[in-house]
């Protein structure tokens, strides 16, 4: 046996998984230029910077990597300071390039399967299972396997739930929310039906009151990007994601805005919504530079602590509610987010060039 076969699959197997991960990988970062375009067009081309400028200050930083990013995407990131800054990482590079260096793309759907998640994060305060379906199997909130009729029992003695795909639930697509008393015919059956499997129904929260004055019908959620490198876990990025005109969703890709957090928890001055646009104010009037977050500190210690539990994903988002008691609570991550770039700043920060020399120049991360 030769050393370098050691603990790898078999040659079709890998040639099967890297060719759909190939693919995979250039669908998002194609959707990832479409998206930009767009973004683009409503802010009438963003930072519109000279391409003197941008040779200058952008593609000479990336000349050493062998890459020449798209200037389309420094007129879209740049536009908020109106300044060229090459730290930032174009979406597309990201999605084919810096993605599959640190994490781990097909262990993505196992490892976030929400009904997982009591098993990985015990330690993690979590919204109450009433029921679990994975792989066709029905379980209840203790963890015993029970029988179909039984977990349509359950939800019937409920008055309130939440039910969403445990794989596939991104940008809040398909989540429902269920109240017994504003939907007293709904046929229970087929909502389990509706869901097939892999599915999980958890209690509503109810959230602190600060974050429930921004906007109430929606449960409004910390979003973090935290990144480990060098044996250190970062946080590159932090906002507070708010839904508006009585959406129960608060995601931007649903019409909520995004409010970037500061270290100390509070909010900046100003929150954007899907088209870049900014706002200081919450169409409910809150100002967003007076609201601190509650309990954030806590939140950051929590991802610390977490993420290095999962290893597969070296960048990882992270939504945490925070409750009525002042609690985090975890509501689920991702192995595969977005940068939060346009509204927070370089994903990399100050360590960008060592990131980038790692993966493209193979240096070791821990010389840094």
């Amino acid at each position: 046996m030769y050393m370098h076969e050691i603990n790898k699959a078999g040659r079709w197997e890998r040639l099967c998984r890297s060719f759909y991960q190939s693919v995979d990988l250039y669908m998002e970062a194609r959707k990832a230029r479409k998206s930009c375009r767009e973004q683009l067009k409503t802010i009438n081309g963003g930072f519109r910077g000279s391409k003197e400028l941008f040779r200058s200050e952008v593609l000479s930083f990336w000349r050493k990597y062998n890459i020449r990013p798209d200037k389309m995407w420094y007129d879209l990131y740049c536009f908020k300071d109106n300044k060229y800054d090459p730290r930032y990482i174009p979406e597309d590079l990201y999605w084919q390039k810096i993605y599959p260096a640190f994490n781990r793309p097909g262990f993505r759907h196992a490892y976030t399967d929400k009904c997982s998640y009591g098993r990985l994060f015990p330690y993690l305060k979590q919204p109450r299972t009433i029921l679990k379906n994975s792989n066709h199997c029905f379980y209840d909130g203790s963890g015993r396997i029970i029988s179909f009729s039984q977990a349509k029992s359950l939800l019937e003695s409920e008055k309130r739930f939440v039910i969403k795909p445990a794989i596939y639930s991104g940008e809040g697509v398909n989540v429902f929310f269920y109240d017994k008393d504003s939907c007293p015919n709904m046929d229970i059956q087929k909502l389990m039906e509706s869901y097939g499997t892999d599915y999980i129904v958890q209690e509503v929260i109810t959230q602190h009151e600060i974050l429930a004055a921004i906007h109430p019908s929606s449960l409004n959620t910390i979003r973090v990007i935290s990144f480990l490198f060098g044996g250190e876990v970062h946080i590159s990025s932090s906002i507070l994601r708010m839904g508006v005109g009585g959406s129960r969703l608060d995601n931007v890709s649903a019409g909520g805005l995004a409010c970037p957090i500061q270290p100390d928890g509070r909010l900046e001055d100003k929150a954007m919504d899907k088209l870049s646009r900014w706002t200081e104010k919450h169409p409910g009037g809150t100002v967003f530079s007076e609201i601190k977050i509650p309990s954030y500190d806590r939140i950051i210690s929590l991802i610390r602590r977490a993420h290095l539990d999962t290893p597969h994903f070296r960048i990882i988002g992270w939504d945490f509610a925070v409750d009525e008691a002042g609690d985090p609570v975890f509501i689920e991550y991702n192995g595969a987010p977005g940068m939060n770039q346009v509204s927070c700043g370089p994903l990399f920060g100050d360590i960008t060039e060592a990131v980038l020399d790692t993966i493209f120049l193979n240096k070791n991360e821990f010389a840094f």
